[in-house]
């Protein structure tokens, strides 16, 4: 048996740790910062679970489900293979690192908590949630979403991590803010290491230095340079990235949670302070049980499952409809613009249009609508001819080259001449 086995088997009972939240939340920050810990390895995100939802449900096969039964094998039977298994793999890579505990950060995980508090069943959950408007910012910068479509997934995405987070309660379920991560580091952080029962680490406040000493990539998850510091400059970066009709949309979809934690949901102010009394004395971090009393206080909003918003992995077919609606509904938008209208236009005329002296119909339609000058094009000089006579010649006039058939904004086939569309 290898050392680094050896050392495995040893932290195989240590408890795992599952960072959770939106992608854009600071929860790269916060791996990082935890995996500065000499105790704690947190690794790039490894996206796990959609792999163990494979291996009970094969995807893409009428069968699939449940397969292991036909041999013989109950669900808990087989839930506790796939714990020794996944428990495997990360102890592996913590003993490698000369850590006891391991852990995973991975956002798209907020949406399998259910599964993965069952099969680990003494995992802790480590929220972090950050103002609404900075993430959707940073959504419509880094990943293209619409305003609307990042505010329906901070809010669907926090909601299902807080319900889940009721559930599990004050020994399994915690939440941090990313700006109390970074405004109030130190509090923070000493709450959160109480909490996951280990010794506190200065290490934690020093996490690019320990990064960078241990050669970690420069830049690692959603291109967080592992190698900045702790920096609460960050937290209001976002303000002069929406304009004021695209804080009205995060406003009008985000502000009932959003106050519940704190938040001025289209406006700049510091978040305020909303940590219940508690018995742990905690000033920055929520447990399961003071989330359940701030989600039962006037103004929060419904805890029932939220259909799962936003661009992720692996999708349902109830969430595969939504994409194609809004894939239709962006065609749709580009098919109605005049340009591609003009194209379209020209195409399907240039189909009703026979040709005449050789002439192509479309180059016919573009020259009577006065559109571009004659092209011409250099021919080769041959024997027995002046320069004047071979050195230019229409374009008009030579052999027709074979094309394929394009296809225009409306599915139909296209034997025009190559042509780029309106100048």
């Amino acid at each position: 048996m290898s050392s680094v086995q050896a050392a495995a088997d040893d932290v195989g009972s240590q408890q795992p740790i599952f960072i959770v939240g939106t992608m854009r939340s600071g929860s790269t920050l916060l791996r990082l910062i935890l995996d500065a810990h000499e105790n704690i390895a947190i690794g790039k995100e490894t996206g796990f679970m959609g792999a163990l939802a494979a291996n009970k449900v094969i995807p893409n096969w009428r069968y699939g489900r449940d397969w292991y039964e036909r041999l013989g094998w109950n669900e808990q039977e087989f839930d506790t293979r796939l714990t020794a298994f996944y428990t495997g793999l990360f102890t592996r890579y913590a003993a490698s690192q000369g850590k006891r505990r391991w852990g995973d950060k991975t956002p798209m995980h907020s949406w399998h908590m259910a599964e993965m508090a069952r099969i680990f069943p003494d995992a802790a959950f480590l929220g972090i949630v950050r103002h609404p408007g900075a993430v959707v910012s940073s959504l419509k910068k880094r990943f293209h979403y619409e305003v609307q479509e990042a505010a329906d997934y901070w809010e669907g995405t926090n909601i299902e991590v807080l319900r889940h987070g009721v559930e599990l309660g004050d020994s399994r379920f915690a939440l941090v803010r990313y700006e109390d991560v970074v405004g109030d580091p130190e509090t923070t952080l000493r709450e959160v290491m109480s909490w996951l029962g280990e010794a506190w680490s200065d290490d934690l406040l020093r996490h690019h230095e320990v990064q960078r000493a241990k050669g970690a990539p420069r830049l690692v998850d959603g291109n967080t340079n592992s190698q900045d510091p702790i920096n609460s400059l960050r937290v209001d970066r976002w303000t002069d990235a929406l304009g004021e009709d695209e804080r009205e949309v995060v406003r009008v979809t985000t502000s009932q949670l959003a106050g519940i934690l704190g938040y001025d949901a289209a406006g700049t102010a510091a978040a305020r302070d909303v940590v219940p009394d508690n018995p742990f004395g905690y000033r920055r971090l929520m447990t399961g049980g003071s989330l359940a009393r701030l989600m039962r206080s006037d103004g929060a909003p419904p805890m029932e499952p939220r259909t799962r918003e936003g661009i992720v992995s692996e999708m349902s077919r109830a969430d595969l409809v939504v994409r194609l609606r809004r894939a239709e509904a962006s065609l749709a938008r580009i098919r109605s613009r005049p340009v591609v209208r003009y194209g379209d236009a020209l195409r399907r005329l240039q189909k009703r249009l026979p040709s005449v002296d050789g002439v192509a119909p479309l180059r016919r339609v573009r020259r009577l609508a006065g559109i571009g000058a004659p092209m011409s094009k250099p021919t080769r000089q041959t024997s027995g001819a002046s320069p004047a006579q071979t050195s230019e010649a229409p374009l008009e006039a030579l052999p027709a080259r074979s094309r394929t058939r394009p296809v225009d904004s409306t599915g139909e086939a296209d034997d025009a001449p190559d042509w780029p569309g309106p100048p």
